[in-house]
C-alpha cells in the first residue's frame, strides 16, 4: 500500500474517534520517515559489509579455531557427557534434557580438568 494513502487512513480513522491524538501522532511520524529508503540504505550497507575481505578473514580464522576446539580431548569429554545427561535427564521428572545434556557438560569439563596426566 503507497504511503500516502496509508496516511489518508489513518487521518480518517483519527477523524472518526478510532485514534487518540497521541496515536495519531506517533503513527503519523513513523509514516512520514523515508522508511523503504531506510531499509534500502541498510540492505546496501550490510551487503557491503559482508562482501568485505574482513568478513571472509573472520570467517576463515573462525572455522580453523571452531577445528581445533572440536579436536581437542575436552570437547570429546564434554559432548560424550552431556548426550549422557541429556538421556538421563529426559526420563527424570521436572527435568528437561537441555538441563540434562549441560549438567552433562559440566561435568565432563570437570572431569577432564581432573583428570591426572
Amino acid at each position: 500500500m503507497e504511503i500516502s494513502k496509508k496516511i489518508e487512513e489513518l487521518k480518517h480513522a483519527h477523524e472518526h474517534g478510532f485514534l487518540s491524538d497521541e496515536d495519531f501522532e506517533k503513527r503519523l511520524a513513523i509514516l512520514s520517515t523515508n522508511e523503504p529508503e531506510i531499509i534500502a540504505e541498510t540492505g546496501q550497507f550490510i551487503e557491503r559489509v559482508l562482501q568485505s575481505d574482513m568478513v571472509l578473514e573472520i570467517a576463515d580464522g573462525s572455522k580453523s579455531l571452531v577445528k581445533q576446539a572440536l579436536q581437542s580431548d575436552i570437547a570429546a569429554d564434554m559432548a560424550t557427557a552431556a548426550v549422557a545427561g541429556a538421556v538421563i535427564a529426559s526420563v527424570v521428572p521436572f527435568v528437561g534434557t537441555g538441563a540434562g545434556a549441560i549438567a552433562g557438560a559440566a561435568f565432563g569439563a570437570y572431569k577432564n580438568f581432573t583428570k591426572k596426566p
